[in-house]
């Protein structure tokens, strides 16, 4: 309980309003609160931890506003300060109090800005600055030492100017001397700018009193960490040996950090805290600056020098030959509090040259200092035609994450802005890259708005832009954003433009647009659309002829046949056209042609083929379940020659002469027709058409035990084997009904006869039961048709009767002798069918076995 109660009341403010460490839960966990920072500071990826003297420099972010910082904190519990006497351990904990303090109190940009405040519990001291990349110790070049910063000699140039508005600002408002310039008291932050810390050992101008400071003796404690101590490698002399408090101390300081930078971490001269070596290297040249650049050489002698008065002041060191290269002279032009006293003019100008230089500046420093400059002076819309190529230029380097942090932001306000043009030109030239930093629905969200804003503009430049970029979307957005959005706004820009440019333009777009849009939409919109086009300029005709021949191979052969081919025809006429353009309008519509040709011979040959199979059926009998069985000497003979997949026909005979101009009188058995019933009103009955199986079976009933008549084989001459047939729906539901028929029951018998007795005329007779009607499934090899003159009555149909194979035609009224026609719907005529009585006035009555003769299987 205890132990809980002490780690409470230990934790600090920073620890509960921050989430320390790399490895923070808060890092992206939760987007920033508007105004809480800039994208770069919320969203930044961390940075790793370092130390700074005794300084533990961490990540941090906070838990409400997202907003990062960098947490400083010092452990009291640290082994540095077990082996320290107690006055050696307060005076470490004041010098470092002393520097959080300062901190606290200067405010000026080249100055490390705190962001809370100084808290100290029981076992830590903490406080929270600005975000911090590294230590000047850790980042100088070649040192091998790791660090998150990669200085160039223009990003030195640049740090060593804005140490030298620090110095100024300490030396004229502060009235304070650093007196411990190095490389471990500059920090680098998170936009890549030289800050001033380790204010611990400041000492003031001026005493309490107003009179002049107190001198100090310097001294060196080994057992005491270096970085509460001043360093004797980075001493004045006139401090040490003249005991002078001066300002140009710090300059002296200056010239050898410079010194050390270009020389990977190593001052000009060590000491090892010894005044005497101080004494002794302060009138020595210095060492090693053969190997350095001319300019830096007059730099660093006219900083390192034994007497102060000849060292150039803060003011006057950014006039040296040193720093008037052009990448320092841009990034001192662009200085904020440079940049804004200038006019729109002078700003214009430096942005148009801007973009000239910007390769000669890295990365690192394009990233961490031109980029947010160029980016906070965007809120000037007329400045945004000359200031978006640079952001453009610097983007193309970024990642797409970096790129949707720091620039994305800036430029989702331009997307809707329609005025003036040029924004929208240049931010629809750059377009593909945009696509390319940009996640799919971050892209159709914010970015596409800009292409459709273009469409509709009333500048022609800018919807002619705007549609050659849209050949470059339809690859890579949705198909419903092409089909519904897209395409809808680039016919309106067709319908509407008179420019023949534009109208080009749209063409080519739509030529882009075929591969993504369906059929559907080409048939229904894009042709009617083209069709419109009266215009008779080449440019606009071969334009369409391109799509025309795109559609032509997407589309259904009917709509190139009935659609396309019409459109080129009438183009082709043109009057302007030369002879190798009319040459391509006759390839193009030949090519489409010959498809149409292809595609539309072999649908009429798959249809023909699918109707002969579905009309006809292959020779054979039918079973119990109307099924029909072909036999194997039928099978094998039709694998022999004749094959398997053509359609179905009758078979007919060699010996069989067949006369197509013949009319139906001298057809013995009518021709074959559709299984569809006939019309009340036709004035003729129809046949059943009779399958000639080789062994037919005939069921008279459900008595098998009653013998059974034959059919006597016919003449070859008059031997036909038709087609199988399927009696209609309503013959079906009658045969269901009344038939007791059994088909296939028991075969005929070679010796049996079929004859005929006609009924007595106008004899009236008992109502009798109606016999079962005879089976059609026969094979007439031998039959002698009755009488013409001799009428048939209407069988009735008996119940449970199997589906038969039947199709009928319709015959004339007077019927040749040979014709045999079964009676339908009263119509008279049939074969091995009773007829009704002559006359039409007599009861109906039921057949009896005597109106059938040698018919009856009873008789």
């Amino acid at each position: 309980m205890l132990a809980a109660a002490t780690s409470f009341f230990a934790r600090t403010n920073i620890n509960q309003s921050y989430n320390i460490g790399a490895s923070s839960s808060g890092f992206g966990s939760r987007p920033a609160t508007p105004g809480a920072g800039s994208s770069l500071t919320a969203l930044a990826p961390p940075t790793p931890t370092f130390h700074v003297g005794l300084w533990k420099v961490q990540s941090a972010w906070h838990k409400v506003t997202n907003k990062r910082v960098s947490v400083w904190t010092f452990d009291k519990r640290s082994t540095d300060l077990d082996r320290l006497s107690p006055p050696a351990k307060e005076r470490v904990m004041e010098v470092m109090k002393l520097e959080a303090s300062a901190l606290g109190r200067l405010r000026h940009p080249s100055i490390l800005e705190m962001v809370e405040p100084l808290e100290e519990t029981r076992f830590e001291m903490m406080f929270a600055t600005e975000p911090v990349l590294s230590s000047l110790s850790i980042a100088i070049p070649d040192s091998g030492k790791s660090s998150a910063v990669e200085l160039d000699e223009i990003e030195i140039q640049k740090g060593i100017l804005q140490l030298c508005k620090g110095l100024s600002f300490l030396h004229t408002s502060a009235k304070l001397i650093h007196s411990n310039i190095c490389p471990e008291s500059i920090i680098i932050n998170g936009a890549g700018d030289w800050k001033i810390s380790g204010l611990g050992l400041t000492i003031p101008l001026q005493g309490a009193n107003g009179g002049p400071a107190k001198w100090e003796f310097p001294t060196f404690d080994g057992r005491v960490p270096f970085s509460v101590q001043r360093s004797f490698d980075y001493m004045a002399p006139e401090y040490a040996l003249d005991e002078q408090l001066v300002t140009e101390s710090d300059m002296y300081a200056l010239g050898c950090l410079v010194y050390a930078v270009h020389s990977k971490g190593n001052p000009p001269f060590k000491n090892h805290g010894s005044l005497g070596s101080l004494r002794d290297n302060s009138t020595r040249p210095l060492p090693g600056l053969e190997r350095m650049d001319s300019d830096l050489q007059a730099l660093l002698r006219s900083l390192i020098t034994r007497h102060y008065g000849s060292r150039p002041t803060p003011e006057t060191l950014p006039s040296h030959p040193f720093f008037s290269s052009l990448p320092i002279s841009t990034l001192n032009f662009l200085d904020r509090s440079n940049f804004t006293a200038k006019t729109r003019e002078e700003k214009v100008s430096f942005m148009k040259g801007l973009t000239s230089v910007l390769d000669r500046f890295s990365d690192g420093l394009r990233t961490r200092k031109i980029l947010p400059s160029l980016l906070e002076e965007m809120k000037d819309l007329q400045l945004l035609p000359y200031i978006l190529p640079n952001v453009f230029a610097i983007s193309q380097t970024l990642s797409p994450t970096q790129f949707a942090n720091q620039v994305l932001p800036s430029l989702k306000p331009l997307f809707a802005i329609k005025e003036p043009p040029q924004n929208m030109l240049t931010l629809l030239d750059n377009l593909t890259m945009l696509q390319d930093k940009t996640e799919k629905s971050v892209f159709r969200e914010h970015v596409l708005p800009l292409v459709y804003n273009a469409l509709d503009s009333e500048h022609a430049i800018v919807q002619e832009r705007a549609l050659k970029a849209v050949p470059g979307l339809c690859d890579s957005i949705d198909y419903a954003e092409v089909q519904g959005v897209l395409f809808p706004r680039v016919a309106l820009v067709f319908t509407k433009t008179r420019l023949l440019s534009v109208k080009v333009a749209t063409l080519v777009t739509f030529l882009a647009m075929v591969k993504t849009l369906d059929q559907s939409s080409l048939t229904q919109k894009l042709v009617p659309l083209l069709s419109k086009i009266r215009t008779k300029e080449p440019a606009v005709t071969m334009a369409t002829l391109d799509v025309q021949e795109a559609m032509g191979f997407k589309v259904d052969r009917e709509a190139v046949a009935t659609l396309v081919l019409p459109q080129l025809w009438a183009m082709s006429m043109g009057p302007l056209l030369s002879v190798g353009q009319f040459h391509r309008f006759m390839q193009v519509i030949k090519k489409l042609g010959e498809r149409v040709e292809k595609e539309h011979d072999q649908f009429l040959r798959d249809s023909q083929r699918l109707e002969d199979r579905s009309g006809t059926a292959p020779t054979g009998t039918t079973g119990m379940n109307g099924a029909t069985t072909v036999d194997f000497e039928s099978l094998v003979g039709r694998s022999n020659g004749t094959g398997t997949t053509g359609p179905s026909t009758a078979t007919v005979k060699a010996d069989t002469v067949i006369d197509s101009n013949a009319g139906w009188e001298d057809d013995v058995w009518g021709s074959i027709f559709n299984e569809s019933a006939p019309q009340p009103t036709s004035p003729t009955s129809t046949i059943a058409s009779i399958s000639t199986a080789p062994q037919s079976t005939l069921g008279f009933g459900a008595d098998a035990s009653q013998p059974r008549p034959s059919v006597q084989p016919r003449p070859p001459a008059l031997q036909y084997t038709s087609s199988a047939s399927t009696v209609s729906q309503h013959t079906q539901r009658r045969t269901a009904e009344t038939s007791r028929l059994s088909l296939g029951a028991v075969p005929l018998a070679s010796n049996t006869k079929i004859s005929y007795k006609p009924p007595a005329q106008n004899t009236p007779k008992p109502i009798q039961p109606p016999p079962p009607p005879p089976n059609y499934n026969l094979s007439f090899n031998s039959f002698t048709p009755p009488p013409s003159h001799v009428p048939m009555s209407t069988p009735a149909i008996m119940p449970n009767q199997t589906t038969s194979n039947l199709s009928f035609f319709t015959p004339p009224t007077s019927s040749p002798p040979n014709v045999l026609a079964p009676t339908m719907g009263g119509m008279s005529g049939g074969l091995l069918m009773p007829s009704k009585p002559a006359s039409t006035n007599t009861a109906p009555r039921a057949l009896s076995k005597d109106d059938w003769g040698d018919f009856d299987p009873l008789s």
